[in-house]
């Protein structure tokens, strides 16, 4: 029986790549002048005379000496003991049967822009995505610093693929016929821009990742697969069930808590729950971060149908307060949803609500300007963001919130022994009441402070305002 799998948590992975500028030949067959084809397509028929020859063009003697001067001169026909005219073995080679026409092969220069990225030495698409919101792997420095070759290299193995995949544009054949590389002149590395990978963390209902497979695309996958693998499943998280149960404990959980056992979590009866459209539970369960596929399509759905503010009336704030884990927000999936709510901040028929973002930083020295340093690089754009020490629940749980409307929560489970990565689970609510309870407690983190002098939020990482 086929394995059910379950999403439920994806990051990005951002490998260094290089656009390098390819100086290189390739060999093309090409036809002939049309007097040099019919006299080569004579002589391939049968020997024939210089007087034969003549009489067949319509040629004195002079014409027919020019004629034949160069293929005589490149070796191509040559004279019979009788006088006769005949082709070489060299010309011979230029037909393919006896109607084709004559073809040769010449070189034909060409440059292209290729880019390689440096863990397989692959060939890539230029993405144009940019080194936010991944985690960088690390590339063999050794490598890095004697790429041109390597690139050359790689050029030439895999020509015939680049042409057949049309990856290095329409090169100039006869009859579309593959052209073979003649020569690779010169290689010069022009730039380097970021490759994404994106992995989709998957899991069964025994508790069992879906073992990871880097796309067959790539002709070298072992370099990439061992990169990504040596990053995050050879590392350990810590386990976190502490800070979940005491979030289960304010915010009065009743529905994932029952789910999450002591070494495994029951995700056949949360599918079984969530695909039940009867019951009147207050709440929807939810697989993934809260910018994931799954919670988020709840989500969006019902920031499209919001009313906005009434004049004079106070905008609301939308809080998305995040997950403080190294996994959190490390895939575009994030920053689209934090550009989406941003978008729907305002229509035409007015304001729906201001956005506030609560981005999670370490409680340390300095945390303000490493926190800005670090979001700053990981977002690029800061505008809504604010700085909050450590997190909801020490940065183990997600929520996102608009008062009185509706309230998204995700618990980022760690552990340790199930998956290499946190495991989200949460739930989607607009019962008045509940949103109430996780606005409480949201409100109160927020007005906290983790030491005397020492406030949760620590204020705006936009530095741009």
């Amino acid at each position: 029986m086929k394995n059910h799998y379950i999403e439920f948590n994806e990051v990005d992975y951002i490998i260094p790549a290089e656009t390098y500028s390819i100086e290189y030949s390739y060999l093309s067959k090409q036809g002939f002048p049309f007097t040099k084809e019919f006299l080569l397509r004579a002589l391939y028929i049968s020997p024939l005379s210089k007087f034969e020859l003549a009489s067949f063009f319509g040629f004195n003697q002079r014409e027919l000496n020019v004629a034949i001067e160069e293929p005589i001169n490149k070796s191509e026909v040559s004279y019979l003991e009788d006088g006769r005219l005949c082709l070489t073995a060299l010309a011979k080679g230029y037909f393919s049967s006896l109607e084709d026409k004559p073809m040769v092969e010449k070189p034909q220069s060409r440059t292209s822009q290729v880019t390689f990225e440096l863990a397989g030495f692959n060939k890539v698409t230029n993405q144009h995505s940019g080194w936010n919101m991944g985690l960088r792997l690390d590339v063999n420095h050794e490598v890095q610093s004697m790429s041109e070759q390597h690139a050359r290299k790689m050029f030439a193995k895999h020509f015939q693929r680049f042409v057949e995949s049309g990856e290095l544009g329409k090169l100039k054949t006869h009859d579309n016929s593959l052209p073979s590389l003649y020569s690779v002149d010169a290689v010069t590395r022009k730039r380097t821009i970021a490759h994404r990978i994106k992995r989709k963390f998957e899991i069964d209902f025994d508790n069992k990742i879906k073992p990871f497979y880097v796309n067959k695309t790539y002709e070298n996958d072992d370099e990439i697969s061992q990169a990504i693998s040596k990053d995050t499943d050879s590392l350990r998280l810590g386990n976190n069930t502490g800070n979940i149960k005491q979030a289960w404990d304010a915010f009065e959980d009743m529905s994932v808590a029952r789910f999450i056992k002591t070494d495994d979590i029951d995700f056949r009866g949360m599918i079984a729950e969530m695909g039940t459209t009867t019951g009147n539970k207050p709440y929807e369960l939810l697989i993934g971060p809260l910018y994931g596929n799954q919670p988020w399509t709840k989500i969006e759905q019902l920031l499209k149908q919001l009313k906005p503010t009434k004049q004079q009336a106070k905008i609301k704030e939308l809080s998305w307060v995040g997950a403080n884990t190294r996994y959190w927000g490390i895939s575009e999936s994030f920053n689209k949803s934090k550009e989406s709510l941003l978008a729907y901040q305002k229509s035409a028929k007015g304001n729906n609500y201001q956005l506030a973002m609560y981005l999670p930083c370490d409680d340390q020295y300095k945390a303000k300007e490493k926190a800005i340093r670090e979001w700053k690089q990981k977002l690029g754009n800061l505008s809504s963001c604010e700085g909050v020490l450590n997190g909801l629940f020490d940065g183990s749980v997600e929520v996102i919130l608009l008062e009185n409307e509706f309230a998204a929560v995700s618990y980022h489970i760690s552990m340790p022994d199930l998956s290499p990565v946190h495991i989200p689970l949460g739930f989607f609510t607009k019962d008045k009441q509940l949103v109430q309870r996780i606005s409480n407690v949201v409100t109160n983190f927020l007005k906290g402070s983790v030491a005397h002098d020492k406030p949760n939020l620590i204020g705006s990482l936009n530095t741009n305002r």
